[in-house]
């Protein structure tokens, strides 16, 4: 039976809502009123369209929740039953609800995913997809959920690297507001009665200070500034799309970047073959993984020539930015015969690259940026030291 969410009053006018399964509106409608609500309104979950898409967390631990019931030995409806009733999956939200009606329809698992899951990727349904064949489903499930922590850990290192850059940002914002709009006004009302020709980095910094005062000037700035917030925001959410070659040759930041699309290509493909993918396959979904449109372009190429005969190692060995290690693994896994448990190590070894990268890239952000705010506050503190210094010699000082 389908499942409806209603809104009703009790007899004494207190709110009641929920979820419950009936064969119609109406069949709902007279169930509730034999309780004693009063039914406001009900709708099918089916009609509730809008979800919030489902973060990294929330997918993983999903995937974990629903491998242990299923290991424990429920069927698939009734194990996303009790997850639709979880505080942080399904409570207030019709998803799985609505996933479950379409799995007593007939519908695949993998397919009511993709198509009712907000926020699920391309690997993960490709992933369960394999499990649900094979018959492991309980098995993938928690592969993916260790996969996905790990994704939600890089994350959260991309975000923490984020924090003190952008609090020193702002603070050098607050300084400069203040030496702009309050020193910079005195000041120049100083320099009015001299009647001496002002340097010109002088006349520079009084100018711009001018502009920014001015209301036109406020509203470029803010609009300047919203636009860099946006941009900021647009890299962050879809990284692919920023720099998709050249990121990876920029000194430093080209190695980092390279490791973590190694890491994430190897572990995905890892999962995959694990799932029951198939290589060419598992290739393509990998290279969608690493999060650059460049090397997924290039998977798909390698994709095919795999396809056609070509052995994995070469086709890998072709690749830009893969082609540092990942084919050395690949050959020492098809020669072990444990070829997911190598891109598994791969994967690892590549992460620890990621991590030191990381830790090497903020060390240098610390010191430059001490070195970008005292070289505007040197700038400023010029402008207004050299009209002095001037006045000084005039007299004879």
């Amino acid at each position: 039976m389908p499942t409806f969410r209603y809104q009703a009053y009790t007899s004494e006018g207190k709110s009641s809502r929920g979820r419950i399964e009936g064969l119609s509106s109406k069949d709902v409608r007279e169930r509730l009123l034999a309780e004693g609500l009063y039914v406001r309104d009900v709708k099918p979950v089916s009609e509730g369209g809008g979800h919030k898409a489902f973060s990294l967390q929330a997918r993983g631990m999903f995937y974990r929740e629903l491998s242990a019931l299923l290991h424990a030995g429920l069927p698939l409806d009734r194990a996303l039953e009790i997850l639709s009733e979880h505080p942080e999956l399904g409570s207030g939200d019709d998803v799985l609800p609505l996933i479950r009606d379409l799995l007593r329809e007939g519908q695949t698992f993998s397919i009511c995913l993709q198509q009712h899951f907000p926020g699920i990727r391309e690997d993960e349904v490709a992933v369960l997809a394999a499990g649900e064949a094979a018959g492991s489903l309980a098995e993938v499930a928690g592969e993916l959920a260790e996969f996905l922590d790990q994704e939600s850990r890089v994350s959260d290192q991309l975000r923490s690297a984020l924090v003190y850059p952008s609090v020193v940002f702002g603070l050098v914002l607050v300084v400069m507001g203040v030496l702009v709009g309050y020193l910079l006004p005195v000041y120049e009302k100083l320099l009015e009665g001299l009647n001496q020709t002002l340097p010109a980095l002088t006349l520079f910094i009084l100018n711009v200070g001018s502009a920014l005062r001015h209301p036109a000037g406020i509203l470029v700035m803010v609009m300047l500034l919203g636009l860099l917030i946006r941009g900021v925001r647009n890299m962050m959410k879809h990284p692919e799309s920023f720099l998709p070659e050249k990121r990876f040759q920029v000194p430093v930041l080209g190695f980092t970047v390279a490791s973590l699309a190694r890491a994430r290509f190897a572990r995905t493909l890892s999962l995959l073959m694990e799932g029951g993918v198939g290589l060419p396959e598992g290739v393509q979904v990998a290279g969608r993984a690493t999060g650059s449109v460049y090397l997924g372009s290039k998977c798909n190429e390698a994709a095919e020539q795999i396809s056609q005969g070509m052995r994995v190692a070469e086709a890998i060995g072709a690749l830009p930015v893969l082609q540092e290690d990942l084919p050395g693994w690949i050959r020492a896994g098809e020669a072990s015969g444990d070829l997911s448990g190598m891109l598994r190590h791969a994967a690892q070894s590549h992460q620890r690259a990621w991590d030191r990268g990381l830790t090497r890239i903020l060390s240098l952000v610390e010191p430059l940026l001490i070195i970008s705010v005292g070289v505007l506050i040197l700038v400023v503190a010029l402008a207004i030291l050299l009209p002095m210094l001037k006045v000084n010699q005039s007299l004879g000082f």
